[in-house]
């Protein structure tokens, strides 16, 4: 309770006294006044009184108020006054009074009290932390609040919780979008000089096109960039830009992502520039395959940019557009399936002629062939009989792209500004990595399975990961049922598989050339130039030729469990690593564990929680001494001014208006529009001689005649009597 006389070593300390005792009380708390030395600027007399102290005044606009807000005034006269005592140096109480004049708060509710609410720095760590990984704010207040105990005890509301995150991403853009761009880049070169970024400007100086690598990208595209994928995805940002990744899949087929890039337009300056500044920062490195859909523009940068590499075409989205432009089949007709049709000359046929006579059959189902003439002049780029010798490692699609965009999309909103839209883009793209090491993690506890015990296959289970073992086993088991037709060609062997049928018949030979010397095969199918795993055709032979282990040339280092081993140095020839300070969050994981021990068992009795705080506070006091400067480098790169974040500018794309209209789709667009129709007739049934003669004979009571002409017919028609 306060007492007059009551002394206090500084303003500090007097009003955490008034705001404990309030809140023990049951009343919310204020400072009144301060008086201060306008020579020593020293606070020398303080007041500090109830909240309901005095009343609130009137405002001349009350009587416009249509819900004019509660009186919480009271008059109440509780106060505490303090002054300084200059001799000591201290304030000491000299004014008090502690009959309130209102009901006072229950012990329930004082938590609710604005003067009992405070967000610690732990909380405010918890908070952001919970916000970085997407819990909203309802599910991570309730988490807190179960942490403590109940909501009485957390210390502050979920409103509270709200405006705190509203404030933080308020602060995070005090540099404009542009600035704030620039500064996280900034922030993840400091904690990874291997990340890599670049912007292009107009002539403006404004930011179009933005791309950006992490170290991991450049590691990942360094072992498995030999595949990728390219697509751009929209509904991602505030901004409404393209939002482009290129990615590829590891050795356990598993996503990976090699950069990503937020574009102005799909233009092919725009591509262009994206794909130059992804080879310069990926050691001009090139990517054999690259798989995109069927832009013209993004088609044109590629071949102007990726000059060694093999360019295929999406076929889900080829599939899409049959769908689009084919006839469909009903199910009531026995018409053709013309799109089944199209799907076998996709899929299916691996001779060149039964693809041209198919696809003959197809023109001449269909009226309108446009469609099929653009498509079949780059049949090179999806047919599977011209994709014999690419090197596609079993990817015909975007779909690995479409994956990480659905991903994103469950994740982003269109309205996130441009640092949130960063923020959960490394929650998606961390989940991707997650699942590479659960991969790795069950790989090395579990045995792959092995049907058969030879040389080559126990050869092979130590060295590929299980999913490519588990396919090279299959082919190997293909190889057993195989036979050899005889052939007049000199190292040449003519290789059939047998079905497993009761009638016995064969699949289509396979021609396999064999150097005995080289021990080298090569197969007319061509799956191990196309997939990089050997044929059945071709593990047969190797078999006819007593070659009991695979060769080291027919092992791809890309899918093996090794594929990771080496180092990787990025564009300045600096070797990249992945997480500098690996070894920093080792020791702290082991500090939090061993620190969270000590506290639990420091909880028995008070004399071990007292023993415990003295020691952390002598510890403490130690190591700032050892280390006074550790604590101030993220203070330093944040107090740094910097001009150019605060001149950096995004160039703004004219967004058209959003309506309530639901975008019409291509199938809507086929219907009538009955609306329409309706008008017609009854426009036509107006402009008949009958209606135009009822329409100049009759006229309604209280119209002119001379002035219905200026009417227009619906005018008149509406003005007719019932």
């Amino acid at each position: 309770m306060p007492q007059i006389g009551m002394k206090f070593n500084s303003t500090i300390e007097a009003w955490n006294f008034w705001n404990c005792y309030g809140g023990h009380i049951g009343f919310d708390v204020r400072v009144n006044y301060e008086n201060k030395s306008k020579i020593a600027g020293v606070v020398t007399s303080s007041r500090y009184v109830c909240s309901n102290e005095g009343y609130r005044a009137k405002d001349k606009r009350d009587h416009n108020t249509r819900r004019p807000r509660a009186e919480t005034r009271t008059g109440c006269k509780v106060r505490m006054g303090i002054t300084i005592d200059r001799e000591v140096g201290n304030y000491e109480v000299h004014e008090l009074d502690v009959e309130h004049s209102h009901v006072l708060q229950l012990p329930e509710t004082c938590h609710l009290m604005p003067s009992q609410r405070k967000i610690s720095a732990l909380q405010a760590f918890e908070i952001e932390t919970a916000d970085d990984s997407g819990i909203v704010p309802k599910r991570a207040h309730e988490l807190a609040s179960r942490q403590v105990g109940g909501t009485i005890n957390l210390g502050y509301i979920r409103r509270d919780h709200k405006n705190y995150l509203r404030t933080k991403r308020q602060r995070e853009m005090m540099y404009g979008e542009a600035g704030t761009m620039l500064k996280y880049f900034k922030d993840r070169k400091s904690e990874n000089p291997a990340f890599q970024h670049d912007e292009q400007l107009d002539c403006d100086e404004k930011i179009t096109n933005i791309f950006w690598a992490d170290a991991k990208m450049i590691i990942d595209y360094a072992h498995f960039g030999d595949v990728v994928t390219f697509d751009t995805t929209f509904g991602t940002n505030k901004e409404y830009r393209p939002f482009g990744v290129f990615v590829g899949f590891n050795h356990f087929r598993e996503t990976v992502i090699f950069g990503a890039a937020l574009l102005y337009d799909e233009t092919f300056d725009s591509f262009k520039w994206l794909f130059d500044t992804f080879l310069s920062v990926h050691n001009k490195k090139q990517p054999r395959t690259i798989f995109t859909d069927q832009d013209i523009a993004m088609g044109k940068a590629i071949n102007a940019v990726f000059t060694e590499a093999w360019r295929g075409l999406c076929n889900f989205h080829i599939m899409q557009n049959a769908i689009k432009h084919l006839p469909q089949k009903k199910k009531d007709e026995d018409s053709p399936n013309v799109l089944a049709e199209f799907s076998a000359c996709m899929y299916k046929y691996e001779d060149e002629e039964a693809f041209e006579e198919a696809f003959t059959a197809i023109r001449s189902k269909v009226d309108t062939q446009t469609w099929l003439d653009s498509i079949y002049k780059v049949k090179e780029k999806w047919a599977r009989c011209f994709m014999r010798n690419a090197y596609t490692l079993g990817m015909r699609s975007t779909q690995l792209s479409e994956s990480l965009n659905s991903d994103l999309k469950n994740h982003l909103k269109s309205d996130l500004d441009i640092l949130r839209f960063f923020k959960h883009l490394e929650r998606v793209v961390q989940g991707k990595r997650d699942n590479e090491l659960n991969e790795e993690y069950e790989s090395r506890k579990k045995l792959p399975r092995v049907r058969i015990r030879t040389p080559a296959i126990i050869q092979a289970s130590k060295v590929y990961t299980p999913c490519i073992f588990e396919d090279f086993q299959n082919e190997y088991e293909r190889s057993i049922s195989a036979y050899i037709k005889p052939s007049e060609e000199h190292n040449v062997y003519n290789i059939a598989i047998a079905s497993l049928d009761p009638e016995s018949t064969y699949e289509e030979e396979s021609k396999v050339i064999v150097d005995h010397e080289e021990q080298k095969v090569l197969c007319n199918c061509g799956q191990f130039e196309r997939l990089g795993i050997l044929c059945s055709h071709a593990l047969k032979a190797l078999d006819v030729m007593n070659i009991k282990y695979l060769p080291s040339h027919y092992i791809l280092k890309r899918w093996t469990r090794e594929a990771r081993s080496g180092t990787i140095q990025d564009s300045y020839g600096n070797i990249v690593l992945e997480d500098p300070r690996m070894e920093d969050r080792l020791c702290l994981k082991f500090f939090v564990h061993k620190f969270h021990g000590i506290a639990s068992k420091a909880l028995i009795s008070e004399e071990c929680r007292k023993l415990v705080d003295d020691a952390l506070e002598n510890l403490s006091k130690q190591v700032e001494e050892k280390a006074p400067s550790s604590t101030c480098r993220s203070e330093a790169t944040c107090e740094e001014p910097d001009s150019s974040l605060q001149t950096a500018c995004l160039k703004k794309k004219k967004t058209e208006k959003k309506n309530s209209r639901r975008n019409k789709s291509w199938i809507d667009k086929q219907r009538p529009n009955k609306k329409k129709k309706k008008k017609a007739e009854l426009r036509g049934q107006m402009d008949t001689p009958a209606a135009q003669h009822q329409a100049t004979t009759e006229q309604p009571a209280g119209i002119n005649e001379n002035a219905l002409p200026e009417y227009g017919w619906m005018t008149r028609l509406l003005m007719w009597p019932s």
